[in-house]
């Protein structure tokens, strides 16, 4: 359970981040996801990643609510296309998750509620409404002629977001992941301000190790064991890698 950050790979990465940034647009390292999506939509940058919504947005159909109001017209409606993340491997980023408390007082009411509201016709209902930020997860939406039919190309997005999903990596599951993950924004924050990668990595392997230890070590060690068993824990063990992928037409 040592932390493997300060390693060549990392130092690759940071580096790859940083030349990233520099070739985006000005004041790049500045920009909020608000912003980020203003210029896109304002044809000021050529390609983005981002998560779903930007599809919504950029065809105007997310704007037809006043919910979105904070967001512009796009000016780049009918001449988007998407496509999965370079490598093949984007973020399945953690999501809306619901909870049954062990202490409900109702948990039979509970449990249905959480049942219907992520049913199927629910599901593609609630992910159809314009100002939502549930993106589509079900088979059922990619293949849904309501769907499809919301703008011109919303059958080539939802076709991509399946695809997507089929080499995505999820962010770790397991006791302390905030504290791992507030550690790599940290590092992150502080190459952009302008520390050297190498000894960003470092400290950000030290935090980790302090915060396995804190945690306990074996503790920690069995519950990343899990995590491993996870489709998509890593770029290897993915859902096409295990020979699972699904395809939509």
């Amino acid at each position: 359970m040592k932390a493997q950050l300060a390693t060549p790979a990392g130092v690759t990465t940071l580096k790859q981040m940083i030349a990233q940034n520099a070739a985006s647009l000005p004041g790049n390292n500045d920009l909020d996801a608000v912003a980020q999506w203003t210029a896109w939509l304002q044809g000021k940058v050529a390609m983005i990643y981002s998560w779903p919504p930007t599809g919504r947005i950029s065809s105007n159909y997310a704007q037809r609510d006043k919910a979105i109001n904070f967001i512009p017209k796009s000016e780049i409606a009918d001449k988007v296309g998407y496509a999965v993340m370079p490598g093949g491997n984007g973020e399945m980023a953690s999501g809306y998750v619901r909870a049954l408390s062990a202490g409900s007082k109702n948990e039979e009411a509970a449990y249905l509620f959480m049942q219907w509201v992520t049913s199927p016709p629910m599901s593609l209902v609630r992910t159809m409404l314009p100002y939502t930020l549930r993106d589509p997860y079900r088979m059922s939406t990619y293949k849904s002629d309501q769907y499809r039919a919301l703008w011109p190309a919303a059958k080539d997005y939802l076709g991509n977001l399946c695809e997507a999903a089929n080499g995505g990596v999820v962010d770790m599951i397991m006791p302390g992941w905030q504290d791992y993950a507030l550690t790599i924004d940290r590092m992150c924050t502080a190459v952009w301000g302008g520390k050297d990668p190498e000894a960003a990595l470092k400290s950000a392997n030290d935090e980790w190790n302090a915060a396995t230890k804190r945690l306990g070590v074996d503790s920690q060690k069995a519950a990343y064991e899990q995590f491993l068993k996870i489709p998509g824990s890593y770029a290897d063990h993915t859902i096409d890698k295990l020979g699972l992928s699904v395809h939509v037409s």
